[in-house]
């Protein structure tokens, strides 16, 4: 099968041009810079908004500034440079003078009104996925410039244009046609996200993810008709947004489909925060998008958009230092970086020039190993349970009421501080296929869950995997019908009261069973923490580790106390089904992890893992702060890259210093075969020394990333 240039790793350089910055542009300088970092795709602006090229049709929308065909020049420069350049398309709408050319190609309210976005400059005529503009006005765009420019390919921005009911005469006339009725309406005053998950709105939903599907088919064809060498790609948040699938139709599923590669927009600051705020995201979100890409498309190469600046405050620069340790985190499980900047002509020629050139290194790095890194995955010891249809029912950015992505940042804090090689299961690619070489799933609650994926699950721990899962895992199946009780009663060994109860304050667990190995690192005491929320349950066989503690009230302190600490509830249980083992957390105690992070939390669910794992791919003798990734390349058998991130530092955030850890062992069974051979990729040199059994090793000294590769003979 023939092979692309987009299928391998990606390092870009992009620079979102306002109008003014053609004025100057000077394509030779853009090549020095990405020559210079090792960049090897530019992204350019064409247009949409702005056109900044000769668009000679009807709705072309020229930059007032424009003197010179910049696409022309510099295509014609990264040519000759050796390199690869995509342009960029934005369809999310027209100012007023092209919309009254044609009103009839946008979409409309329920009245017939025009259907605008409210930007802080101004206001933007919407169209939809059935909108003349954005299928056969974007086809002849997109037709014309890969006609007319030596490009590689298109990148369609803000592709989720499409925001809640379009009752615009093409999208009446489809609804009509494939779901019968008309579109339904949302109440004046009704809460937008709430009322898109009522049963009233189940047949739109699907229809909206359908339509959107049927306008990026036509975009992806639109480009492919000039050559399966040439990409096309948009953008997709990462896998906690909520709003963003809701709103629009579009999920990772579509990226997978129809997408070159997987592109993820995941900045380090501001992503998450109010305009008056400057939020640091946690250091390894990047990260986990990337290897939530590997599990969705594993041919696919995944790609984090980011930049030295955040996405609101754009005219000044991150710290630098938590820059690059940000891109070394997605550098240490092998993705692909999109440098993203919103002003100036690069990093080098804009207001802010403090970040210019801090992808240098992280590219070097991604450039020599290139062949080692575009087909490799993370390791799996165990695997996260992503279940989509929980996603889309309980996931929030807000933390106060989320209920699905909380859970998952628990697990991955103690997967990162315990070092055990970790990657996602999605629902909507789950089968016992996937679950090859996994030791155990873990599943952060699971709410919505299929029958189908039930059975897989219940094989896969009967033939001896490991399950942990929390809270109301399996309480639903996937269309939101409550079950009777969980759907993995026989495999928890538990039983729902159908009772749930607020434990967030002043609650408290009983130790049951001091000797079960989920308490082996709780020493001297006969109560935990409980915390979150917390259903009632009553064993059917399993074995009960703690109960539940009634409410003790915290004041006044001579009243805080209960006639009897132990109940016949229990809030963690281990059960053995087949050769398999199981943890059940009848609390939220993955999400406490993450929000509260006490050992009564995180250290129990690393004793869980120990329990329901029997042996680790790699042991590692380091702090809790140093990242470890173990990467298998796909492609060549027995060849794998181990990379370490070093985020030992200052105690807040944004980090400005990291501290150099000293003597870091890593253990590896020699599993696959015998070591032919390794190589320090990066850092300080690693000494390898073999046993009979096992590699050891040792890095003497650890600054901000260290990396090396393995490779053993395949027995």
């Amino acid at each position: 099968m023939e092979k692309y240039w987009y299928q391998e790793n990606l390092r870009f350089m992009q620079t979102v041009l306002r109008e003014p910055d053609i004025i100057s542009y000077d394509a030779k300088e853009i090549v020095a810079y990405m020559k210079k970092v090792n960049a090897n795709c530019l992204v350019l602006n064409a247009g949409g908004v702005i056109d900044f090229f000769d668009y000679p049709f009807d709705m072309a929308n020229p930059n007032q500034f424009m003197t010179k065909d910049i696409l022309h020049e510099t295509s014609q420069a990264i040519r000759e440079a050796g390199l690869r350049i995509i342009v960029r398309v934005d369809f999310r709408g027209v100012e007023k003078k092209r919309y009254e050319q044609h009103p009839d190609w946008f979409s409309c309210d329920e009245f017939g009104n025009p259907r605008l976005a409210t930007y802080r400059g101004a206001g933007i005529y919407q169209p939809c996925y059935h909108s003349r503009y954005t299928n056969e006005h974007a086809e002849q765009f997109i037709d014309y410039l890969l006609t007319t420019y030596d490009i590689d390919g298109i990148w369609q921005n803000s592709l989720g244009f499409d925001w809640g009911p379009c009752y615009c005469k093409s999208c009446r006339a489809s609804y009509e046609l494939e779901v019968g009725g008309q579109i339904p309406k949302i109440p004046a005053g009704a809460d937008f996200f709430e009322t898109l998950a009522t049963p009233e709105f189940a047949d739109f939903n699907a229809w909206k993810i359908k339509s959107a599907d049927f306008h990026i088919e036509r975009m992806r064809k639109a480009t492919k008709k000039h050559g399966d060498e040439k990409a096309y790609c948009a953008e997709i948040f990462d896998l906690y947004s909520d709003h963003f699938a809701k709103a629009t139709g579009i999920s990772h599923v579509n990226a997978k489909k129809s997408f070159d590669f997987i592109v993820s927009c995941v900045f380090m600051s501001a992503s998450h925060s109010s305009v008056e705020n400057r939020v640091y995201d946690i250091i390894s979100n990047a990260a986990t998008t990337t290897r939530f890409s590997r599990a969705l498309a594993p041919d696919k190469q995944p790609v984090i958009i980011t930049g030295g600046n955040g996405t609101r405050w754009r005219y000044i620069s991150d710290s630098a230092l938590e820059t690059r340790m940000w891109l070394w985190e997605i550098a240490s499980v092998g993705g692909g970086i999109w440098n993203c900047y919103f002003n100036g002509q690069n990093p080098a020629k804009t207001y802010d020039r403090r970040n210019a050139y801090s992808e240098q290194p992280v590219y070097n790095y991604l450039t020599n190993n290139s062949d080692r890194l575009s087909w490799s995955t993370p390791v799996m010891d165990v695997g996260i349970y992503y279940c989509a249809t929980t996603q889309e029912r309980y996931c929030s950015a807000d933390e106060k009421i989320d209920q699905f992505g909380i859970h998952i940042k628990g697990i991955e804090r103690v997967l990162l501080e315990e070092h055990i090689q970790y990657g996602f299961l999605p629902s909507f690619e789950f089968s016992a296929a996937k679950l090859e070489g996994v030791k155990a799933i873990l599943i952060p609650n699971g709410a919505f869950i299929s029958d189908q994926d039930i059975e897989v699950i219940r094989d896969y721990v009967y033939n001896g995997g490991g399950l942990i899962a929390s809270f109301e895992t399996s309480l639903y199946d996937e269309s939101g019908k409550p079950r009777d009780d969980f759907g993995m009663k026989d495999l928890f060994g538990v039983s729902y009261t159908g009772i749930k109860l607020d434990t967030s304050e002043d609650t408290y667990q009983w130790v049951v069973e001091k000797n079960n190995p989920v308490l082996k690192t709780v020493d001297d005491t006969d109560m935990l923490m409980t915390g979150g929320q917390t259903l009632l349950v009553k064993s059917e066989g399993a074995d009960v580790v703690t109960t539940r503690v009634p409410f003790i009230p915290n004041q006044p302190p001579e009243y805080a106390w209960v006639t009897e600490m132990k109940t016949e509830y229990p809030v963690i249980t281990t059960h053995s089904y087949g050769k398999g083992k199981v943890v059940y957390f009848a609390n939220t105690l993955d999400a406490l992890c993450f929000t509260n992070g006490h050992e009564d939390f995180t250290a129990i669910y690393k004793n869980a893992i120990d329990y329901v794992v029997s042996d680790y791919k790699i042991t590692v003798d380091a702090p809790r702060s140093v990242h470890v990734n173990l990467l298998e390349n796909r492609e060549k058998v027995g060849q794998f890259v181990l990379a370490l991130v070093n985020t030992t530092g200052t105690s807040q955030r944004p980090l400005k210093e990291v501290v150099t850890i000293a003597d870091i062992v890593i253990k590896m069974p020699l599993e696959t075969g015998p070591l032919k051979y390794w190589e320090t990729l990066w850092g300080e040199s690693f000494e390898v020394t073999l046993t009979d059994d096992e590699v050891h090793i040792h890095l003497k000294k650890l600054e901000e990333f260290a990396s090396i590769e393995l490779l053993f003979e395949v027995k």
